[in-house]
């Protein structure tokens, strides 16, 4: 497969940390902008009764070996929205990253 890294996708990180009174706050880090690959994003849709219906939307991505992402990050790429990551494996040449974006209803 031909990877094309040209598709700029936004990173968004967040650090857990404690204030002075010993509480976990979250902090969100400076967003950095990568050059990557969107192999695929693939839908999918459920509706059980009266239920809204429950989209699903699976993003497979490429980066550079040396691009920092990591589980748990929030991915934002150009007309699909935000997307969170839930797996990241190093290849050969290629950071192969799946990220799912969920949503219900009209959102």
């Amino acid at each position: 497969m031909i990877h094309r890294m040209n598709d700029s996708i936004t990173l968004k990180r967040s650090e857990m940390t404690r204030d002075e009174r010993n509480r976990v706050k979250s902090i969100d880090l400076p967003t950095r902008t990568l050059i990557g690959c969107v192999r695929d994003v693939q839908s999918a849709w459920e509706r059980i009764d009266n239920d809204p219906v429950e989209w699903e939307y699976k993003a497979s991505l490429s980066f550079r070996l040396h691009d920092d992402v990591r589980k748990d990050d929030v991915l934002s790429l150009n007309g699909w929205g935000d997307f969170f990551v839930v797996e990241v494996k190093p290849g050969r040449r290629f950071l192969s990253v799946i990220a799912i974006q969920e949503k219900r209803g009209d959102e």
